[in-house]
C-alpha cells in the first residue's frame, strides 16, 4: 500500500549512498488518515495547531501541511488525507521526536478527529525551487506526484542535472512558480518498485494552469531528455495547504 501512496523507495543497494548524500537535507513524514464521524477538515486543522502551539513554545523546527486527493484514481481507499510534517535535517527531525514521546504521545485522543495508522518518513532532495515571491500564492496549492525509476545506467546526479535543464527551458518559455523535489525512503517502508517520487508543486492554481497550457513549448525536446532517464508513472494530484510552521 504504501508504494502506491505519496512516497517510493530507491533501489535497496542504493539506499546508503542516499542517506549519505542527503543526511542533512530536508526531512519528510507522512501520516496516511481518516476522516472520523462527525469532524470536519477544519477540525483537524484546529488540533493540529494545538500540536503546532506546543512545538513553537518547544522551541522545535517543524512544519505541517494538510494535503487531500484530487485526482488520485482509487489509490487511497479509505484514506481522506494525509498530515505531512517537515523538518530541516535530521537533528530537528529527533528533538522535535524527543519531546513529542517524552511530553505528549500519551494524552488522550478520544476526540480526534481523524484517525491515522500509518506513517512513512524520507529524505528530501529539493531540485528545482522557482518560487516567485512577487506573485501570489494560493492558500491551498497544486501538488503532482509519479513514481519514478532511472533507466538502466542512469545516475541521480545525472537525473538532476537533466531535470535542472528542463527548468532552464521552462523559464525561458514563462513557465513559473514551481518546484520540483525528489523523495528517497528513511523510514516506515517494506517492499517497493521504484527509486523515487518525484513530488512537484506550484504556488498557485494560475501557474499551474499555465504549465499545462504552454508545456508544448518545452517537451518536444526537453522532456524526451527526461524520458531517456527515467520512467515516471502513476501521476496523482493533491491540494495542500499550510497548518502551521515553526521554521522557514
Amino acid at each position: 500500500m504504501i508504494s502506491t501512496l505519496l512516497l517510493a523507495v530507491l533501489a535497496f543497494t542504493a539506499t546508503n549512498v542516499i542517506a549519505q548524500e542527503t543526511e542533512e537535507h530536508v526531512r519528510m513524514e507522512y501520516l496516511l488518515c481518516t476522516l472520523n464521524d462527525g469532524f470536519t477538515f477544519q477540525d483537524v486543522m484546529n488540533n493540529a495547531r494545538e500540536y503546532g502551539e506546543k512545538v513553537a513554545a518547544d522551541g522545535s523546527k517543524y512544519n505541517q501541511f494538510l494535503l487531500r486527493p484530487m485526482i488520485t484514481g482509487d489509490r487511497l481507499e479509505g484514506i481522506t488525507h494525509i498530515l505531512a510534517g517537515m523538518w530541516p535535517d535530521g537533528k530537528e527531525l529527533y528533538q522535535e521526536y524527543g519531546n513529542y514521546v517524552n511530553k505528549y504521545v500519551d494524552e488522550d485522543r478520544e476526540n480526534s478527529p481523524h484517525t491515522c495508522n500509518i506513517t512513512v518518513a524520507t529524505m528530501d532532495r529539493v531540485v528545482i525551487n522557482d518560487f516567485r515571491e512577487n506573485e501570489t500564492t494560493d492558500q491551498r496549492w497544486p501538488l503532482q506526484l509519479a513514481d519514478c525509476t532511472l533507466k538502466e545506467g542512469v545516475s541521480m546526479d545525472y537525473a538532476i542535472e537533466v531535470q535542472k535543464g528542463v527548468h532552464q527551458a521552462a523559464v525561458a518559455n514563462g513557465l513559473r512558480g514551481y518546484g520540483v523535489h525528489y523523495q528517497f525512503p528513511y523510514l516506515g517502508f517494506q517492499d517497493v518498485e521504484y527509486d523515487f517520487i518525484s513530488a512537484v508543486w506550484w504556488q498557485s492554481f494560475e501557474h499551474r494552469g499555465n504549465m499545462a497550457q504552454n508545456y508544448y513549448k518545452v517537451a518536444e525536446s526537453h522532456g524526451q531528455s527526461m524520458n531517456s532517464v527515467v520512467t515516471c508513472k502513476n501521476s496523482r494530484a493533491y491540494f495542500a495547504e499550510q497548518i502551521f510552521t515553526t521554521w522557514e
